[in-house]
């Protein structure tokens, strides 16, 4: 049995070793500059959403959070993170920076 498995693994990597052995060959002939696109092609190949605009597409991006700035702050702080668990961020942020 074991024997049937080993003969049937080396068939099988036999089969496969020359098939890669030739690719490689033909990839080396090709043109050295193959992996590079222009900017144009590029841009045609992935185009790009903007980012606020509904093309059709489902909901359009979230807006950006204007908190997000004082949130990272509150987070910085350990004692304000620790707080802003218990009591939630504005509050949190009210008591240690002031107005929110």
């Amino acid at each position: 049995m074991k024997a049937l498995v080993l003969l049937a693994l080396l068939a099988l990597a036999a089969l496969c070793l020359p098939g890669e052995a030739d690719a490689k060959a033909g990839s080396a002939g090709s043109s050295k500059g193959a992996a590079f696109v222009s900017k144009q092609k590029g841009s045609e190949v992935v185009k790009r959403l903007r980012r606020y605009l509904d093309q059709g597409l489902g909901a359009p991006a979230p807006y950006p959070d204007p908190l997000e700035p004082r949130r990272e702050v509150c987070e910085l702080n350990p004692d304000c993170d620790e707080l802003a668990d218990h009591i939630g961020f504005q509050d949190a942020y009210q008591r240690f920076y002031g107005t929110a």
